[in-house]
């Protein structure tokens, strides 16, 4: 047979161009017909979108993770579940398995079918059952995480992550030179009256930011560490500078505390060199700090401070609530705090969480509900140290990174309801599956040997 000449290869590509353009013009010209100008576009746009998400699924997780401050609460869950879709479609068409196990699958199961059941049996049923999908997100957001990416792709995602940071940390600086306006209730005006402003970025209070930037700093901090290339240094120690000066312009004292325990936990597992940096940046701290930031941190522990009297308050009212429900706990969501709490308030002070994380889980989900998140979390942790040895030096310092962050942030947990905020409990769930996929070497065959 004559092989066909190039000309004639390029004239068929030409048509081919030629005939799609021209379908694809027939039919947006339709739909600008038959819809609304900004109807009619989403469709073309959500076709594009869907094929780019098809040839790499991981896509959609990275735009989560870069979106996740900025793009709303019900879109971010979109998005996240067309991945899922797309990731399962592709995977059913080239022959490969769907449902993979993470190792951790037995204690997270049992955590989530013990959510389901606090839902079902709740006092105030309706409404926590109107919660439960958000779960089913938390859960696909983990699964997805923990089995879709290789464990070198994990660095890339996490890159989004902290573009994200770096933006919403500019956007807390910018909130601060320009004196934005803060509510009372996130001031002591007796301890801290020279505070007139925290930031709080893309979000809607400065503890959930800070909660936030408790993820973005020790990962920066590891890619600035292991990066070869000047450029990439330079921009890892940018990110890192402004995440950590928007933490302290939160002015969030869990935060603080959060951060610093993260480093030292990077600094165990991986580069000993930060223990001494923080030893350095602490005692350097009265010198360099101003007024504000030393009176904030003084306050810490402080039973003079509004703050932390009125958590006292409230952790005692809902230890009576736990007794009281402890089996199957009140059920998810806030409408099922606020029908029990009355009954239960001490001093008159008013609350709609409970400003402890495992405090909350205990009372939601009953005391089964936080065994089993405590069995994952340890399962989790089991893993990942065995894998530890196992990984090159950069994949050390990532899944340093990411125990660092979860470290922080449960630590945080034990003075406030990290998971208020769905956002930051979705980016809670997808760096645990992240820690879990880099964990992924405890199954090969030297992990075999070692856990041996």
């Amino acid at each position: 047979m004559r092989a066909e000449s190039p000309l004639v290869s390029d004239k068929q590509i030409d048509r081919c161009f030629f005939s799609w353009g021209l379908v694809s013009g027939l039919l947006l010209a339709l739909l600008l017909t038959l819809l609304p100008a900004k109807e009619a576009v989403k469709y073309p746009v959500a076709l594009v979108a869907a094929y780019y998400f098809w040839q790499q699924p991981l896509r959609g997780l990275y735009l989560v993770l870069a979106g996740l401050p900025f793009i709303p609460t019900a879109w971010l869950g979109k998005l996240l579940l067309a991945s899922a879709v797309l990731a399962v479609g592709r995977a059913i068409w080239k022959g490969k398995k769907v449902l993979l196990p993470t190792g951790v699958d037995l204690p997270c199961h049992a955590f989530f079918i013990l959510v389901g059941l606090a839902a079902v049996f709740s006092v105030a049923r309706d409404s926590s059952l109107s919660v439960l999908p958000l779960y089913g997100l938390y859960l696909v957001g983990f699964y997805l995480a923990a089995t879709l990416p290789r464990p070198r792709d994990v660095p890339w995602l996490l890159g989004g992550l902290l573009l994200a940071g770096a933006l919403a940390a500019l956007l807390g600086l910018w909130q601060y030179k320009s004196g934005i306006q803060t509510s009372l209730s996130w001031i002591d005006i007796k301890q801290a009256a020279a505070i007139k402003t925290r930031v709080f970025g893309p979000f809607d209070n400065p503890n959930i930011f800070a909660e936030y930037l408790t993820f973005v700093l020790p990962i920066a901090l590891v890619l600035y560490c292991t990066d070869q290339r000047w450029l990439g240094r330079g921009v890892w120690a940018a990110v890192s500078g402004l995440a950590a000066t928007a933490l302290v312009l939160t002015f969030s004292r869990g935060g603080w505390l959060a951060a610093v325990a993260g480093v030292l936990v990077l600094g165990v597992l991986w580069e000993p060199k930060l223990l001494v940096a923080t030893a350095v940046l602490v005692a350097l701290l009265p010198m360099v700090a101003s007024d504000q930031v030393i009176q904030r941190a003084s306050s810490i522990g402080s039973l003079e401070d509004s703050s932390n009297t009125f958590r006292l308050s409230i952790w005692a009212a809902v230890l009576a609530m736990i007794r009281a429900y402890w089996l199957t706990g009140i059920g998810l969501g806030t409408t099922a705090f606020n029908q029990v709490y009355p009954h239960f308030m001490l001093a008159g002070t008013p609350a709609i969480h409970s400003h402890n994380l495992y405090l909350q889980l205990a009372l939601e989900l009953g005391l089964p509900g936080l065994t089993a998140f405590l069995w994952l979390l340890l399962a989790v942790l089991r893993r990942s140290f065995q894998a530890l040895p196992q990984l090159s030096r950069r994949d050390q310092g990532v899944l340093a990174a990411l125990l660092a962050a979860l470290t922080g942030f449960l630590l945080h947990g034990a003075v406030d309801n990290v998971w208020y905020s769905p956002k930051l409990t979705l980016l809670f769930w997808l760096v645990l599956g992240f820690t879990v996929c880099l964990g992924k070497e405890a199954d090969s065959p030297a992990g075999a040997a070692y856990n041996k």
